[in-house]
C-alpha cells in the first residue's frame, strides 16, 4: 500500500507507515526536546548513582569479612577465585535489584502513557538492556570494592 501510495502522490509527499510516523516522533521527542535530554541525563546520573550505591553495599561487605577473605588467601586461593565470590555477589545485587526496579517500571510506564498519551511501551530490547546496563554497573563496583581483597596481607588481618 505504501509504494502504490508514494506511486500516485507527488514526489513532495512523504507516505510512511504506522511504525515509521511512531519511530520519527520518538527520535524528535528523544533529540530535539528537552524531554529527551532530561531523560538521558536521568538515566547517566541513575547508573552513577547506582555504581555508588552498589560499591558502598560491596565494599562494607568485602571489609566485613575481610578475615575471610585473607583465610583464604593464607591457604592458596588465588586473587582470580576471591574476586569471582565478589563478582557473583555484585551479579545477586542486580539481579535483586533488577526485579522490583523492572516491575516499578511497567507501572511507571503504565500511568505516564495513560497520562500523556504518548505511545510509551516496555520493549524487550529495552529491558534487556537495563538489565545489562544493571550488571554492568554491579560488576564495576564489584571490580572496585576486590581491590581490598587483593592488597590484603593474611597476617596483617589476624594480629
Amino acid at each position: 500500500m505504501k509504494a502504490a501510495l508514494s506511486q500516485a502522490l507527488p514526489d513532495d509527499v512523504k507516505v510512511m507507515t504506522r511504525e515509521q510516523i511512531i519511530g520519527m516522533e520518538e527520535d524528535f521527542w528523544q533529540a530535539n526536546t528537552p524531554v529527551g535530554y532530561v531523560f538521558g541525563l536521568g538515566a547517566v546520573m541513575g547508573v552513577i548513582v547506582g555504581i555508588i550505591i552498589c560499591y558502598q553495599i560491596l565494599s562494607a561487605d568485602v571489609t566485613d569479612h575481610l578475615p575471610e577473605f585473607a583465610t583464604l588467601k593464607a591457604i592458596g586461593y588465588p586473587n582470580s577465585y576471591l574476586t569471582r565470590v565478589v563478582l557473583q555477589e555484585a551479579l545477586f545485587i542486580s539481579a535483586l535489584g533488577y526485579v522490583p526496579g523492572f516491575l516499578l517500571s511497567l507501572v511507571a510506564y503504565y500511568l505516564l502513557a495513560g497520562r500523556t498519551q504518548l505511545p510509551m511501551h516496555m520493549t524487550i530490547p529495552r529491558s534487556i538492556l537495563v538489565l545489562a546496563l544493571a550488571a554492568g554497573m554491579c560488576v564495576f563496583s564489584g571490580l572496585l570494592a576486590v581491590r581490598k581483597v587483593k592488597v590484603v596481607d593474611p597476617a596483617e588481618v589476624f594480629r
